[in-house]
């Protein structure tokens, strides 16, 4: 009678060599199933195909290549061990996303650091120079401070605006109209917003009938009409307050 051969010390156990062997044919599988995806869209990309037919297979493709890798890798995750399978699966469905975003955020940004060091041909090395361009060009100084208004001015005029409004108006006698005020902007698009305010700033030459709703009330009162949007200084301040207008009800 033959006895159970014993593994040696160095030898891994065989439940862990099949946990081993499980991992390697899972990765393995969404990598081929991923690269024949990825083949399908170099294949339409070539196709000299209707390019109406190509964008509809490019989406069928697409949006079903996407479904089928989640359900392989799915697949694939539960057949590991149940310890195994609870910390992997995670990554699984996140990781995409991660990736997909690391690839368009992250890589631009990284490449876009490094060529700051370039030439405007990206082939010359200059080091800080374009950072001293940019920080001593008064032009660039003046677009860093405009962003600057627009940031500290846009944000904390919306989130301020929206916080005095929700004190003030809560539990008031008049809450539900005020709120429906404040959130009525926030069902009007850009280019309605636009179309809006155009008319509230509207400016005609002294003497001329006055169709924006501030000249008018400006001109009532004896002052002379102004050209809101124009004025030097002042106009990222009038559009600026056509953001808090159309943000405070989000706030």
């Amino acid at each position: 009678m033959n006895e159970p051969q014993v593994p040696s010390g160095n030898a891994p156990p065989v439940g862990r060599l099949h946990t081993v062997r499980r991992i390697a044919v899972s990765i393995l599988v969404a990598v081929i199933t991923a690269l024949v995806l990825w083949a399908g869209f170099l294949f339409l990309k070539e196709s000299k195909a209707n390019p109406a037919l190509i964008a509809i297979i490019a989406i069928i493709w697409g949006v079903g290549g996407v479904a089928l890798l989640f359900w392989v890798a799915d697949y694939l995750v539960n057949r590991l061990p149940p310890r195994a399978a609870k910390k992997i699966q995670p990554f699984v469905f996140v990781g995409p996303a991660l990736i997909i975003l690391a690839w368009y955020l992250v890589v631009p940004t990284l490449r876009s650091l490094y060529l700051s060091f370039f030439d405007a041909q990206s082939k010359t090395f200059v080091g800080l120079a374009n950072y001293v361009y940019a920080f001593t060009d008064p032009k660039m100084r003046e677009s860093f401070v405009n962003n600057l208004m627009w940031i500290i001015l846009g944000t904390g005029g919306s989130v301020g605006m929206g916080l005095i409004i929700a004190l003030l108006a809560d539990r008031s006698r008049y809450e539900k109209f005020f709120k429906s005020i404040i959130f009525t902007p926030m069902a009007i698009s850009f280019v309605g917003a636009g179309v809006i305010w155009r008319f509230i700033y509207a400016y005609k030459p002294v003497g001329e009938s006055q169709i924006g709703l501030l000249n008018a009330i400006v001109t009532h009162f004896g002052s002379e009409s102004q050209a809101w949007i124009t004025m030097r200084g002042w106009n990222n301040i009038f559009l600026i307050a056509i953001l808090v207008w159309l943000q405070t009800g989000y706030a």
